[in-house]
């Protein structure tokens, strides 16, 4: 729900240039008075460095992007660049497109569902997976294989040779060879980043809250925050907001737009706890805000500060790993680059999106693109990521 504050703006026209210029007071921040103008206009500039950085990149990486920057309560910045798609002439990306956030799902979606269940006590991370999904009881090494190592990644899955959805018609079809996925590591001694855990992770949401994950967040999660362009299987009145994604050429025969890109959440119903979440920078901004808050948002308390200090912090599962619950942390080579705060946590989408939120600095970066766009065969977005995410975490430090 929007403050006050947001809804003049809104209804004077003001708005998005007002985001632009940085004087966009987040609700629930801790800072409760927003910076003066002069002060916000100063800080655009001082990012100005970062702008260019992206828009070096496009073309290159993305046809188009949209960055957001948030600190100490207040959204410094929401950029455009480039254009929706890359075909000649296409419009220029509005600062308000709606994305295809692929593996955000991940993060955005089913880990913060099942942070809201393990806070009021329905969720155990402890527990077996066959607690909460019978189904998965019969296979060889799944009766040790816990939520935590799930949100971990450490669970041990040994994958298919071929791919899920080229043996399955419907969802079903999904989680049946999933619910029988042999096991190649014992849980926890090994770090494998696979859908397949968040995907199971939506499911144990589902069978705790007694709905289905898009409905669960709606109601929880993105309604509370008033993230009214996020959820899953948009509707056909917002496409001209939503991004192209890819020119499918082998599974489904067209251009990816309105419908979720990955192939497994698409044979789901667009529904996944691994992809299918669409959103745009300002609403992911409001998660970024959540966490920096400690689970506060607009006076309530929707988690606790100790179970986003819990979800945040590193598993060590198996010894070593940076994986936190469901969140990547940086790594000297990671997408954050050399500046990236050790205490944050990130995470990364296939079509070319992520989220940086970073504790130390009080700040998040959101950048939105479409590198998919025409095709996945642009791997340009992995020098992209790091070189813009240094540009932006420079020009925060430099106005220290």
């Amino acid at each position: 729900m929007r403050d006050a504050g947001e809804k003049k703006m809104a209804a004077t026209g003001r708005y998005w240039p007002l985001l632009a210029a940085g004087a966009l007071l987040l609700p629930g921040a801790a800072n409760p008075a927003p910076s003066p103008a002069s002060h916000a206009a100063a800080r655009h500039v001082q990012l100005a460095p970062a702008f260019a950085e992206v828009d070096a990149w496009v073309g290159k990486a993305f046809p188009g992007a949209v960055l957001a920057v948030g600190q100490h309560g207040k959204l410094l910045a929401v950029k455009a660049f480039g254009h929706i798609d890359s075909e000649a002439g296409a419009p220029a990306m509005p600062r308000n497109a709606i994305f295809d956030l692929a593996s955000l799902t991940k993060v955005v979606a089913t880990t913060s569902a099942a942070a809201l269940l393990y806070d009021r006590g329905r969720l155990d991370l402890d527990a077996p997976v066959q607690r909460y999904l019978p189904e998965f009881a019969g296979t060889p090494g799944h009766e040790a294989i816990t939520v935590r190592h799930l949100l971990s990644h450490s669970s041990g899955f040994k994958a298919p040779a071929g791919v899920l959805w080229g043996n399955a018609s419907d969802r079903a079809g999904i989680l049946r060879q999933i619910h029988t996925m042999p096991v190649g590591s014992p849980p926890g001694t090994v770090y494998v980043y696979q859908d397949f855990n968040l995907i199971l992770v939506g499911e144990i949401v589902e069978r705790i809250a007694g709905q289905p994950l898009d409905r669960f967040l709606k109601q929880e999660l993105f309604g509370p925050l008033g993230m009214k362009d996020t959820g899953f299987n948009p509707s056909p009145k917002l496409m001209s907001r939503i991004v192209p994604t890819e020119q499918d050429d082998k599974f489904r025969h067209r251009l990816m737009r309105g419908q979720v890109h990955d192939e497994n959440a698409y044979v789901m119903g667009g529904v996944a706890g691994h992809a299918g979440l669409f959103s745009t920078a300002v609403d992911l901004a409001r998660i970024g805000q959540l966490y920096l808050n400690h689970g506060r948002w607009h006076g309530r308390q929707l988690l606790k500060p100790e179970t986003v200090k819990l979800f945040m912090q590193p598993q060590g599962l198996p010894a070593g790993s940076s994986r936190a619950l469901g969140w990547d942390m940086p790594s000297e080579k990671g997408f954050t680059g050399p500046l990236g705060s050790p205490r944050a946590i990130i995470h990364t989408g296939f079509t070319g999106t992520s989220i940086y939120i970073d504790p130390d600095r009080d700040a998040f970066i959101i950048l939105l693109t479409n590198r998919v766009n025409p095709t996945r065969n642009n791997a340009e977005i992995f020098k992209a990521r790091p070189a813009i995410h240094t540009a932006v975490l420079t020009a925060l430090d430099a106005a220290k």
